[in-house]
This record gives structure tokens, C-alpha cells and sequence, in this order.
């Protein structure tokens, strides 16, 4: 079963770089969920015992090449002016990741499972260095997405993300949020 997955985040990296190059003159929307870093860790030949932080960090590593890969992939086509690219994750961090003091890991309702970072690049329209502290959600991206794209929200079901663009762009805008419950 292991052999399998040792191949996987290359392979989806590859098929992400193939989509870019099949849409790269008409708009496109990719959602890249990577297998990486849940367990079971099944990091490729190529990363396994790269690092100090055992078969974790080796699949850490491995996730991060990706990520350089799909922004090579748009640098090398002229796309990354034009092109939000969003990294979030869906919850805390395993038990060998960090959760940078806060109480809880994933799973977990403290904010340690919970509060994770949002890593959102877009040259030219989001301020590079720019720290938001205002909380959200991944609900929020469906809606910042098709403000974006000039769509309104559907009218035929609730949503419950807020367009977080404004806060993403400018200093001192309002939190889009009355609360965030979970």
C-alpha cells in the first residue's frame, strides 16, 4: 500500500502543472488539495531522509517542492500577475507539527486545532508582507473567489463565507465577521 502513495504528490504535481499548461490562455480555477502532511507519511525516494524532521518533515519537504512547482509553472508562463494563489490548511497541526504555543492540535477545539495560517499571493493586487489578523475561514475563499471574478453570491442557498478581499487589501477594514463558530 505504501509504494502506492510514495509517488502521489509528484504525480499530482505533475497533472496540476499539465492543467496550467491546458488553460494557460483562458481564466481557470485549481483547487489543489495535497495528501500531504496526513498521515499515513509516505514521502517519495527522492525526500525520504532529506530531513531532520523524520518521515514528517521529509513529507514537508516534499509539500513545499510542489508548491514551488505549481508557482514555477506560472512564473514560466507569464501567469503569476494574474493568478490568486491561496495555502491554508484545514485544521491544526498533527502531533509533529507546531502550533506555536497555542493550546490544542488537530481535531481539537482549542485554537490550536483550529488557527492556522493563510497564505495568499497575488502580485501587484495583494500587499506582499502584508499580516492580516483578522480570523476566517475556508469557508471564505468560495465567496472572495466570485467577488473576484465579478460573480454575486448565489440567490437559491445560504452562504456562509464573507469576502475577505478587503481585509486581504487594505489597512483597517472591518472583520467581515460577526463570529466564527465551529
Amino acid at each position: 500500500v505504501g509504494l502506492e502513495q510514495e509517488s502521489l504528490t509528484a504525480d499530482f504535481t505533475k497533472a496540476a502543472v499539465s492543467f496550467i499548461d491546458e488553460n494557460e490562455d483562458r481564466p481557470f480555477f485549481l483547487y489543489f488539495a495535497h495528501k500531504d502532511v496526513h498521515v499515513p507519511l509516505f514521502p517519495s525516494e527522492r525526500f525520504k531522509g532529506k530531513s531532520a524532521g523524520g518521515l514528517y518533515g521529509d513529507a514537508v519537504e516534499e509539500l513545499d517542492w510542489s508548491v514551488g512547482e505549481i508557482l514555477r509553472a506560472l512564473d514560466e508562463r507569464g501567469l503569476r500577475e494574474n493568478t490568486l494563489v491561496v495555502f491554508t490548511s484545514d485544521n491544526g497541526p498533527w502531533f509533529e507539527g507546531s502550533s506555536e504555543g497555542l493550546r490544542g492540535r488537530k481535531g481539537m477545539p482549542f485554537e490550536g486545532g483550529q488557527r492556522v495560517p493563510m497564505i495568499v499571493s497575488w502580485p501587484g493586487r495583494v500587499p506582499a508582507g502584508k499580516t492580516v489578523e483578522n480570523p476566517g475561514m475556508n469557508i471564505d475563499v468560495f465567496p472572495t473567489v466570485l467577488g473576484l471574478a465579478g460573480l454575486g453570491l448565489p440567490s437559491d442557498r445560504v452562504v456562509d463565507g464573507r469576502d475577505l478581499w478587503p481585509v486581504m487589501t487594505t489597512d483597517g477594514a472591518a472583520d467581515p465577521h460577526d463570529a466564527l463558530l465551529f
